[in-house]
């Protein structure tokens, strides 16, 4: 039975073949310290050199916004109300949306074991790996799903635009902050957007698959 409801698939196949391109990329070069990590140090010199102190309270509070038990959060609130609405399909998509995120954090800190820039840097303490970075991971998931299921129901195009690009302005804000704050190196972050998007896709494409059938 087809649902007029089911959220779209953010990009093409062909865009989540690049996606996964990139992933496998970005990983490697991590792994083996070469390639794009290149960018790491000069990237981290300089955003540490660039600070400013009205930034920093900015800083700390967009990462808050974008940490694990805010996003956890966020993601039971907006099951609780798909679930009450009765649209337990959606529900379930967030839910596994949600939890596939945290797992893929917690595993891919371990498989990679990638330390962070040096403390000095850092203007938050923080004491697990660095590779990939769970706020930039877990942040467009969780804005990327609630974004797809507020989709699904706006009607203008205005409002669908203002939608994304809300999202969009938060999860990279989040991405910046932590690089700001010094505790990830730019690769962490590009390789938690690009971790998060894939999964994001994979759930949003069979979420719509079972939808649709």
């Amino acid at each position: 039975m087809t649902n007029r409801h089911a959220p779209p698939l953010p990009v093409p196949v062909w865009g989540v073949a690049v996606l996964a391109a990139v992933v496998v990329g970005i990983t490697v070069s991590v792994l083996g310290h070469d390639g794009v990590t290149a960018i790491d140090r000069p990237g981290t010199d300089w955003i540490v050199q660039h600070r400013a102190a009205v930034l920093t309270p900015v800083a700390i509070g967009i990462s808050d916004l974008g940490g694990t038990l805010p996003m956890t959060a966020l993601a039971i609130v907006l099951c609780l109300g798909l679930a009450w609405r009765r649209r337990w399909a959606e529900a379930v998509l967030v839910g596994i949306a949600t939890g596939g995120a945290g797992v893929l954090v917690v595993v891919g800190k371990h498989l990679v074991g990638r330390s962070r820039p040096p403390a000095a840097d850092h203007l938050v303490t923080e004491t697990n790996q660095a590779f990939p970075s769970g706020h930039s991971l877990g942040s467009i998931v969780v804005i990327g799903v609630l974004a797809a299921v507020l989709l699904s129901r706006l009607v203008r195009p205005a409002a669908r635009r203002i939608a994304v690009s809300v999202a969009a302005v938060f999860v990279v804000a989040v991405g910046l902050s932590r690089w700001y704050l010094g505790v990830h190196w730019p690769t962490d972050i590009l390789g938690g957007w690009c971790i998060g998007a894939l999964w994001l896709a994979f759930c949003l494409a069979a979420y719509r698959t079972l939808s649709t059938g």
